[in-house]
């Protein structure tokens, strides 16, 4: 079990690790809760929101999962993973590469959970589209082609979450930042956060600041099945599909490892033991799950070479909790 002594301990990895430059790491929180013991450092006494960059991929996802629960709840029309997205956002794109039609119109929300739209370029990222009008974005990814038939071709990038933040939005018929807030946010008691727009929708793969302790609720309602304070915002399933229905992803693990990117699931990494799963961002942004040990992990950093960070964590997790 945790103590102060064993969290000092994982302090110092931190402090004392160099990076390929052999410069100290920029780190920004270390968040450790297991049970109900709660351990927070903040590096340089650090008090501002973090980007969290690719975890927004998660918040997404779990956004997702609120809409299918409403939907089946009878509150919105017919809505999961298995929804049809072009329905949805035919009248607010202007599609001109008319070859993308036929796998266009088969594009369902899973595929754009698990980067699977089809695409065989990596898209949306932010050093790709400094210079493109933001209102221009939806386009750009409708029109981009798309090679593969939907679901045969796992590539990530920030194109599916994207997508499906115009999805949810376009499906709702409200903004979807008035949405998270009320739905995810306010029950999560979420106040400081800013979740960036890219043209009229949220930038959904991307761009969401949080503090430490409020993305440690977000794992939470990962870690408790969809639960949190005794109320189920999204349903068990959705939970299970997001951690049980892996894309394999040999080009980035490391067997190495316990803490590895073995597979994707829904808007999450999977590991291939302890049953761990997490949220990746770059820059050293990670949220992992450790259900077997009852253990939420965070950390928030702005710190280009990751690998330190990464072979820390799974020194933490194989030999300090």
């Amino acid at each position: 079990m945790m103590n102060e002594q064993s969290f000092k301990r994982m302090i110092d990895l931190f402090l004392k690790k160099k990076d390929k430059n052999n410069e100290s790491l920029n780190m920004h929180y270390l968040l450790l809760k297991q049970a109900d013991r709660s351990y927070l450092h903040r590096f340089n006494q650090r008090t501002e929101m973090s980007d969290i960059r690719s975890i927004s991929k998660t918040v997404m996802t779990l956004l997702a999962g609120i809409v299918s629960k409403l939907s089946y709840e009878g509150k919105y029309p017919p809505f999961n993973e298995e929804t049809y997205i072009y329905p949805i956002i035919k009248d607010v794109i202007h599609l001109t590469n008319k070859q993308n039609l036929d796998h266009l119109r088969k594009v369902q929300v899973k595929h754009l959970l698990t980067h699977t739209v089809g695409y065989d370029e990596v898209l949306l990222m932010r050093q790709d589209i400094t210079d493109i009008d933001p209102y221009k974005y939806v386009d750009l990814l409708v029109n981009h082609p798309i090679v593969y038939k939907p679901g045969e071709h796992y590539l990530y990038s920030n194109a599916g979450f994207y997508l499906l933040s115009v999805v949810l939005q376009e499906f709702l018929q409200e903004d979807l930042s008035i949405f998270v807030a009320r739905e995810l946010f306010t029950p999560l008691q979420i106040k400081n956060y800013h979740w960036e727009k890219y043209g009229h929708y949220l930038a959904g793969a991307t761009r969401l600041w949080l503090l430490p302790e409020d993305l440690l609720k977000i794992g939470e309602l990962l870690l408790h099945n969809g639960k949190f304070n005794d109320q189920q915002l999204i349903s068990e399933n959705w939970i299970n599909k997001m951690t049980s229905k892996p894309i394999y992803t040999e080009e980035v693990d490391t067997p190495d490892r316990i803490f590895r990117r073995y597979a994707y699931g829904y808007g999450i990494w999977l590991a291939k033991e302890n049953n761990i799963f997490f949220g990746h961002g770059t820059d050293g942004q990670t949220l992992i799950i450790v259900p077997e040990k009852n253990t939420i992990i965070i950390t928030l950093a702005e710190q280009g070479d990751m690998k330190p960070i990464e072979e820390i964590l799974n020194d933490i997790i194989f030999n300090e909790i």
